[in-house]
């Protein structure tokens, strides 16, 4: 069986092959060109260079004794020069004569050597012949040298030209070998090209694909699509990889076929107790199509099931107000806006009212090889606290009577205490004095009680009487800091105002809205430190005038400002005095004038309390 590892060495193998022939050829051809030209037309260069030398000390030897014996100057200086001249030509001759007589490279160059020697000896001895005492020369003499000179010479020429047709010949012959070499190389190295080129674009094809295919395969399978198979068309670690994968797809298939029965059974079951169930619930899937309604919902919004399921819940919303409230929040975070929170909302049944609060869950699914959720959908449910209710309601009630009732004995006692601290009623010791202090600030701090238990009943059965007038923001934050002025000055903290130019007037209740921003600043110097900074700000923002209170205390939790406006709560520092009632009351005050109330804070560096009430329709500033 053919393994990957194996066609993988193989094909590198192949890659390796055709650079090894391509070495080979050119060193083949390369040696090819060498030898035919290698040593015997460097020879031939000789033979032509010792030629050469030849004439050359020929003619100076022939010129030397053709002048002397035409101008008889024996005894002459010249004629001493010239012997020592002729002598080294003669010398100079006879040595690239030996050379070329050790250099025959030619057929019949031998014999045209040795018939130079014997030549040039002749010619040699007949220019002996003119020796000195000769004053005259006879015409055959000179003739004979002339002759011998001649056909001496045409030896020479003849070696010359020997070897220089030997060099022509062979030069010829290197360079169609180098002809024939570059067309050999040229159609080798474009079969080496074309075969290497089909081997890049074919053979990592014959890895890649199968590993391709079977990557698109599984992302159908993960689609829920069984009806894939892949085709086993080899032997290697790929056709073994190919017939599991195959396996591994009917077993898949067999197993969906079978737990399908068992799904649909447990979907129905689900389904029916999602539909007798007493609180309405509401499935949306992630587009916000109604994919379930159970009969509560369908009772309670008092539509029919066909005109709900597989529909857009935005459109549903369109043509009932209690879908519209129960999907307000969802529709809130996808325009990008802050949720609201939903009070319990009243429906009429059976002539008896009845109390649903509204829940949100939104469905998220893990994808498979993804750490990130994806969203499936949400879940809406309106749940009946109409019994919850009616217990807030009685606790209210409670509160309401229990805080009025002891309104009149606190009325009494104040009374009391003020009488006795009345000089005329008579004279009191400085212990009696500290205790009558005491009871006077006990009775302050429960009369502080009592009224915010009142107003909180107020808020909480809906009962707040507003007086909404056209005030001014500055009256507003003058009013709670001259309220607070004694606190500010026994702890020692700066507190600084700013109020932007051209600020608005405000619709508000002027008694409830200097209440809120007296508490918020009261609990701004309850938890700031001793000699410690206090800023309020108010400022047009977006049809509002935002109040802002800033601090320099400890700090509140992002935990604990979720929770900061909820009943009864109180953060940061557990020991202080209060009912945690103060802000929830806030709370409510301006909720119910329109306006929105928050904070933001981190622990070590202070808290910001934001509110907001709205601008007064009449355009004014300052």
């Amino acid at each position: 069986m053919k393994k990957i590892k194996t066609k993988i060495l193989a094909g590198v193998l192949f890659l390796f092959i055709v650079i090894l022939v391509l070495s080979v050829l050119g060193i083949f051809f390369i040696n090819r060109i060498s030898r035919s030209s290698k040593g015997a037309i460097k020879d031939n260069y000789r033979s032509v260079q010792y030629t050469t030398m030849m004439t050359k000390c020929l003619d100076t030897m022939y010129k030397i004794k053709l002048e002397e014996v035409i101008s008889s100057s024996k005894f002459s200086s010249k004629t001493e020069f010239d012997t020592a001249n002729f002598i080294a030509s003669n010398l100079e001759f006879k040595s690239n004569l030996s050379k070329e007589a050790h250099n025959i490279t030619e057929i019949g160059e031998e014999e045209l050597v040795n018939e130079l020697e014997r030549n040039y000896n002749r010619f040699l001895r007949a220019i002996g012949i003119l020796g000195p005492g000769f004053t005259a020369l006879s015409k055959s003499n000179i003739n004979e040298i002339s002759s011998l000179y001649d056909i001496t010479r045409e030896n020479i020429l003849e070696i010359y030209r020997l070897n220089m047709n030997a060099i022509l010949l062979r030069s010829s012959r290197a360079e169609n070998t180098a002809g024939q070499v570059t067309v050999y190389m040229a159609i080798v190295a474009a079969f080496s090209i074309l075969s290497t080129l089909f081997f890049i674009f074919k053979f990592p094809s014959k890895i890649v694909s199968p590993i391709s295919e079977l990557t698109a395969k599984i992302n159908e399978i993960s689609n829920r699509n069984y009806e894939q198979k892949l085709d086993v068309i080899s032997n290697d670690e790929m056709g073994e990889l190919a017939r599991a994968f195959n396996v591994m797809v009917q077993r898949l298939k067999e197993y969906e076929y079978t737990n399908l029965d068992q799904l649909l059974f447990e979907k129905k079951r689900m389904d029916a107790i999602v539909k007798n169930l007493q609180d309405g619930v509401m499935i949306l899937d992630e587009n916000k199509n109604v994919i379930l309604a159970n009969n509560s919902l369908i009772s309670l919004t008092g539509l029919k099931e066909e005109n709900v399921l597989n529909r857009y819940a935005p459109d549903i919303a369109a043509r009932n107000d209690l879908v519209r409230t129960m999907i307000s929040n969802l529709m809130a975070e996808e325009r990008g806006e802050q949720s609201e929170e939903i009070k319990p909302i009243k429906i009429i049944l059976n002539g008896k009212e009845n109390y649903y609060s509204i829940e949100h869950i939104t469905l998220e699914l893990t994808s498979s090889g993804s750490n990130k959720n994806k969203l499936a959908g949400y879940i809406i449910m309106l749940k009946n606290v109409t019994l919850y209710q009616e217990r807030d309601t009685a606790k209210t009630n409670l509160i309401a009577t229990v805080s009025h009732e002891l309104k009149t004995p606190l009325s009494s006692i104040n009374l009391s205490l003020k009488l006795l601290g009345d000089d005329r009623i008579g004279e009191i010791n400085e212990e009696q004095k500290g205790l009558i202090n005491s009871i006077r600030q006990q009775s302050t701090r429960l009369s502080k009680v009592v009224n915010e238990l009142l107003d909180f009943s107020q808020a909480e059965t809906g009962n707040i009487k507003l007086k909404i007038t056209e005030i001014r923001p500055e009256d507003i934050i003058e009013l709670a800091v001259v309220a607070l002025m004694m606190f500010i000055s026994e702890k020692n903290i700066r507190l600084e105002t700013s109020i932007s130019e051209n600020i608005s007037a405000i619709n508000a209740d002027l008694e409830k809205t200097v209440w809120v921003l007296v508490n918020i600043i009261n609990n701004a110097i309850r938890y700031s430190p001793e000699g410690g900074e206090i800023t309020v700000n108010a400022e047009n923002e977006n049809g509002f005038v935002k109040f802002t209170v800033k601090d320099e205390g400890a700090g509140i939790s992002p935990e604990d400002c979720q929770k900061v406006f909820d009943k009864f709560v109180q953060v940061g520092n557990r020991n202080s005095k209060g009912s945690g009632l103060g802000l929830a009351i806030s709370k409510e005050f301006v909720v119910a004038q329109g306006g929105k109330i928050w904070v933001e804070s981190k622990i070590g560096e202070g808290s910001q309390f934001f509110f907001t009430l709205p601008i007064s329709s009449k355009k004014n500033g300052r």
